[in-house]
């Protein structure tokens, strides 16, 4: 059983407007990294279990659910709007989604784009989607959870060196 539908992991993102510059292709292409990276925390602190079983197609700019992105891309507005309604988020999902918020965030569409490509199975599986006469063949650009289960521990190396500075400002905020 799905935790939650990666829709409603968009609508959190968008509701926190992280989805910046809202409404263009780097704030869907920002949007579908934030999705990416949300799952594998959520991978991380749940023992490889999914929040949602849709599974990411490699393309170019990295990691997309692509019936998100198509969403985003045509639907905005209704995508918008339903952003602001409150959603009840489960609590594992939420503080999944909260720690991607904090760790990446800030970053640009682009930066997190290079992030994604640091993932063998990205580039395997976009690899394996462009024809040989150069087109992009989107059946063969799914890749599956196992892959990147292989992989979690790039994350995990990403969340130990974020707790660490974390924990070092909370000393620099204490009173001596």
């Amino acid at each position: 059983m799905n935790k939650i539908e990666p829709i409603t992991v968009a609508r959190w993102f968008i509701s926190q407007n992280l989805d910046n510059p809202s409404n263009s292709r780097d704030g869907n292409m920002k949007l579908q990294k934030l999705l990416f990276f949300s799952q594998l925390i959520y991978m991380c602190q749940n023992k490889g279990k999914t929040m949602y079983n849709d599974e990411f197609n490699a393309f170019e700019h990295g990691m997309v659910l692509e019936t998100v992105r198509l969403e985003y891309q045509n639907n905005f507005n209704d995508l918008y709007r339903e952003s602001k309604s409150t959603v009840n988020i489960p609590e594992d999902v939420e503080k999944a989604l909260i720690l991607t918020k904090e760790i990446f965030g800030n970053c640009s569409a682009n930066d997190l784009s290079d992030m994604s490509h640091q993932f063998k199975a990205w580039n395997k599986y976009f690899i394996k989607s462009i024809n040989k006469t150069g087109g992009y063949n989107k059946s063969k650009s799914k890749v599956p959870y196992s892959e990147l289960k292989e992989e979690l521990y790039k994350m995990e190396k990403v969340l130990s060196a974020y707790d660490s500075s974390s924990k070092i400002e909370e000393r620099e905020d204490e009173d001596y």
